[in-house]
């Protein structure tokens, strides 16, 4: 064999080592090498469960604690968003701790609107309103009848007041033919214009007594007050309250006057035929006489009777409404001087079964030479 082919063999022989796979270990070799494999991979499990048992031991009580509501920052991705989602409910611990907060409801005080004082009415005095019982009444109810006080009413008072407090004076001399059923010494506390239509008179608790006299005395009590406190243009309304509250119970039947009154809220107890305007014989003529009524055809008549009892002037108009209805009526007396001849002033309607003149009132026009009558002497 040439050098060649040795070296080609050894060649082959080589390659044939190279090829062959490495041959099994012995058997005390391979339990060794378990062991050790094992005995370096037992440790750090042990150390992982370990840890894991830790991380698990602190974790679920601090979760617990704080009621699943933050998670520490250290913790992976996934439980962050857990936590962030947790979060977004307010803890129970902040509600829980947090004194009670209580809001008192904000107390309203109410000052009473300031007194206004207005020009007095009529010349040298305020008006009141006094009752007479009517000549033929088909009713029985009393005629409401306005009159001029000779009361002056001083600059810093209200003229209501002024005319409440004649009425409630027990010194009150009517004329001769009238009367007034309001209870004396009843104080007029004040008196307010809410606005512009509603006055608001407030009293002494006398005033819930009433007139003393029955229910048809109270309903005329109130009357005389209500048309005294009032006008039929302007303000309309007035309420009655005592020492600043309203009036549930007034006079011998109990009346409830809580809410505002107007001219028309009693009328079915006054006369059928009533006076608004003042007839004093004063001033200069013609003069007009205006009132309400609710009559037959609401057909009024008017006469002058001097002191002979002879008819010196006559008329008649139509108020507007009648025969179930209230309506108002004017008279414009012309051509005839009140001063220089005294006369009675008669109204009243016809009756519609013989003609004759029913529900009279009488006011003489003049009550002397001093002008209006000395109320309170």
């Amino acid at each position: 064999m040439s050098r060649s082919d040795d070296r080609r063999m050894k060649e082959l022989a080589d390659r044939l080592v190279a090829m062959s796979p490495e041959p099994p270990p012995y058997p005390e070799e391979v339990s060794v090498t378990q062991r050790e494999e094992s005995s370096k991979r037992r440790p750090a499990l042990v150390f992982a469960g370990a840890a894991l048992v830790v991380l698990l031991a602190a974790g679920i009580p601090l979760l617990l604690a704080r009621g699943g509501g933050e998670v520490d920052p250290a913790a992976t991705s996934t439980t962050s968003t857990v936590a962030s989602t947790v979060t977004t409910v307010p803890e129970a611990t902040t509600t829980t701790g947090a004194a009670p907060t209580t809001t008192a409801p904000p107390v309203t005080t109410t000052q009473p609107a300031p007194t206004t004082t207005i020009p007095s009415e009529g010349v040298g005095g305020v008006f009141i309103f006094l009752t007479q019982t009517p000549e033929n009444s088909f009713t029985g109810n009393p005629a409401l009848v306005p009159f001029l006080t000779n009361v002056v009413a001083s600059p810093g008072d209200h003229p209501v007041a002024v005319a409440l407090s004649t009425l409630f004076n027990p010194g009150l001399t009517p004329p001769p033919g009238f009367e007034s059923h309001v209870r004396p010494e009843i104080v007029v506390q004040s008196v307010n214009d809410e606005s512009e239509a509603l006055r608001v008179v407030d009293l002494s608790g006398e005033f819930i007594e009433g007139s003393g006299s029955g229910a048809l005395g109270d309903f005329t009590m109130l009357n005389q007050m209500i048309f005294t406190a009032t006008d039929d243009e302007v303000t309309t309304e007035v309420l009655f309250t005592v020492d600043g509250q309203p009036v549930t119970q007034f006079g011998s039947e109990g009346l409830d006057i809580s809410s505002p009154l107007s001219r028309e809220s009693f009328l079915d107890q006054v006369n059928s035929v009533n006076l608004e305007t003042v007839i004093t014989g004063i001033g200069e003529f013609p003069q007009v006489i205006e009132g309400i009524a609710n009559v037959f055809e609401a057909t009024v008549s008017l006469e002058l009777v001097d002191s002979e009892d002879n008819v010196v002037y006559e008329d008649f108009t139509t108020a507007t409404c009648g025969t179930g209805c209230w309506g108002d009526f004017s008279f414009l007396v012309e051509d005839f001087d009140f001063a220089v001849n005294p006369v009675t002033v008669r109204v009243f309607w016809h009756s519609a079964e013989d003609g004759s003149p029913a529900d009279v009132v009488s006011v003489p026009s003049s009550w002397g030479e001093d002008g209006p009558w000395d109320f309170v002497p």
